[in-house]
């Protein structure tokens, strides 16, 4: 081969080569964009499988989610409704329940005047109520309008004069009536199926201050507290609701309320320290209903009786005495002539059962007498001497002067 023809071929390879690195150029660049097409895509799905996943769980159609046609109390509302549950409440329902009970509680004032050696003086204090009837009719605590001698509630914006139609230191429910129609009377509901950890608020006038509003939660259930009333006497409060809304001097006989805006509790009592928060309690409204209801229509509440006065039975104390049993209550007192006196218990005898159920407590023997009604027919076994006595008792109607 010449050289010419040499030089000719070695053209030849080299236009070869100039020609195939622009399609060199061109594949790496396809496949670049290739791989950006394909990660945009994936995030454009991911980012719409994300907005799915999160719109479903806050209880919102993602539609929504998307027009941003939600807030945080309606998910919070729409959530507990779609799972059929009470107890939720948004800062919402707070403002609806105060809104809905406002007009049914009422603030009481009252006047005492205490006799003095050279001259007279006069007491005051000051509660809340919650209208039972709309005739007129008021729910509050006996220890509010205890010995008062005069009563002023105060409805909307009208003072009117009350007047004390029962009163029941047992269960410290009272009823006041007042010269008035068409009141709006509260919507009452049960503590059956409340829960502790359900949402409720308190209203009444804390300190005079009227109309007021806490919220908080049904802290306990069946709570059973022994306290000196405005007497000394000791009293013991049987199927209390503890909770934790604040409660304060002046909210007495106002209202415990359901997320539903239905009273569950009368706000009675408040036990505190001189640190930290109080606890505070409240009668169940089917107590308070009951009693309520006998007072207007009797002018007092019959409540069953057994007779005896004991002290709960515990291990120091049974060791102590030598007593043949820890747990239990022991008799201090039995009224003669009553129930317990007829069936043969005398003091000293130790209580260990009672219906049926082991009573270790005196609490639990009052609150289990207070479960039952007048005539029932009860057993009971107590222990004398180291032996065992099975006896039966027939309850009877609590003496008034013993109140």
């Amino acid at each position: 081969m010449s050289a010419e023809m040499e030089e000719k071929e070695k053209e030849k390879e080299k236009e070869k080569e100039k020609e195939m690195i622009p399609l060199k150029e061109k594949h790496f660049s396809s496949n670049w964009g290739q791989v950006f097409l394909t990660a945009l895509i994936g995030a454009v799905i991911g980012g719409l499988i994300m907005i799915f996943v999160i719109s479903y769980g806050f209880g919102v159609s993602p539609l929504e989610f998307f027009k941003g046609d939600f807030s945080r109390s309606q998910v919070i509302k729409e959530t507990a409704e779609g799972n059929g549950s009470r107890g939720t409440a948004s800062s919402d329902s707070v403002v609806n329940i105060a809104k809905k009970m406002q007009p049914s509680v009422v603030n009481i004032r009252i006047q005492k005047v205490i006799p003095g050696f050279f001259e007279d003086t006069t007491q005051q204090g000051v509660g809340s109520g919650v209208i039972f009837t709309t005739d007129g009719y008021i729910i509050t605590n006996n220890h509010v309008v205890q010995d008062a001698d005069e009563i002023w509630v105060t409805i909307g914006t009208d003072d009117v004069k009350g007047k004390v139609v029962g009163t029941d230191a047992e269960t410290d429910i009272a009823i006041v009536k007042v010269d008035k129609d068409n009141l709006s009377a509260a919507e009452l509901g049960t503590v059956e199926g409340l829960q502790v950890g359900e949402v409720v608020v308190a209203l009444g006038s804390p300190f005079g201050f009227e109309h007021s509003v806490t919220a908080g939660i049904v802290s306990a259930l069946n709570r059973i507290v022994s306290l000196p009333d405005i007497t000394g006497t000791i009293r013991t409060y049987t199927d209390l609701i503890q909770t934790d809304a604040a409660i304060n001097p002046g909210n007495s006989g106002g209202a415990l309320v359901n997320s539903d805006g239905q009273v569950v509790g009368i706000n009675t009592l408040l036990i505190a320290e001189t640190y930290g928060q109080g606890v505070g309690f409240a009668i169940s409204i089917d107590l308070a209903k009951n009693v309520a209801e006998q007072l207007i229509e009797k002018g007092k509440v019959v409540h069953p009786y057994v007779g005896v006065v004991g002290r709960t039975l515990d291990e120091e104390i049974a060791s102590s005495l030598n007593l043949p049993v820890k747990k239990g209550v022991i008799i201090i007192e039995v009224m003669q002539g009553s129930p317990a006196w007829v069936a043969g218990i005398r003091r000293g005898d130790i209580i260990v059962e009672f219906d049926g159920e082991s009573t270790e407590l005196m609490d639990d023997l009052i609150a289990k007498t207070r479960e039952k009604s007048v005539g029932d027919l009860i057993s009971v076994i107590y222990v004398r001497n180291g032996e065992r006595n099975n006896v039966e008792l027939t309850l009877e109607e609590k003496p008034r002067v013993t109140r």
